[in-house]
């Protein structure tokens, strides 16, 4: 299996988690917090999509964000700079919009990432996007992608597993991807 191979199918694997976590979640799970300053999935979920969308603009060196192309931001209600997806502080207004608006904003943003690394090869990897960061490599952005989604992810599933005892992570956790 080639580089690109591998890391399009570690993000293809925590998506269908991410999606069998968020499946039939309700608004008040969605938006429960454990302590008043505690994000809520509604926010995770949304942290995640955002910076995956951020991440692959800047990666790839794209015009825009799908978050602008695709006016997510106003299927949010947010202005179009809305706050950066580490703004904390700025990000405890932010309005959390339905789970199917939510979900689908992750969809988009994860189907542009695999679009885009269906346009690499394994020599991309090694290149650095911005010439005034050679530090920064294609690498490195999408190692730090697929671990920043599996932890955000397992944050998820704990805020599912405090409010509902009975609540499992989906089946064979390891989702295995079809096969063709």
């Amino acid at each position: 299996m080639d580089a690109i191979k591998f890391i399009s199918d570690c993000l293809a694997e925590v998506h269908l988690r991410l999606m069998a976590t968020c499946d039939n979640l309700t608004n008040d799970e969605l938006l429960w917090r454990p302590a008043p300053t505690a994000n809520n999935i509604g926010f995770i979920v949304w942290h995640l999509a955002r910076g995956e969308d951020a991440r692959i603009t800047n990666t790839g060196r794209l015009d825009e964000d799908i978050w602008a192309t695709e006016l997510w931001y106003e299927r949010f209600g947010q202005p179009i700079t809305a706050p950066d997806p580490g703004d904390r502080m700025g990000l405890r207004a932010l309005a959390i919009p339905s789970l199917e608006v939510l979900v689908g904003y992750a969809e988009s943003a994860h189907q542009r990432t695999l679009k885009y690394l269906s346009r690499l090869s394994d020599n991309d990897l090694d290149q650095a996007p911005d010439p005034d960061r050679p530090d920064f490599t294609v690498a490195g952005s999408l190692r730090h992608l697929v671990t920043h989604k599996n932890n955000h992810h397992g944050q998820i599933d704990y805020l599912r597993g405090l409010q509902d005892e009975a609540w499992d992570l989906p089946r064979g956790t390891g989702i295995v991807l079809p096969r063709p």
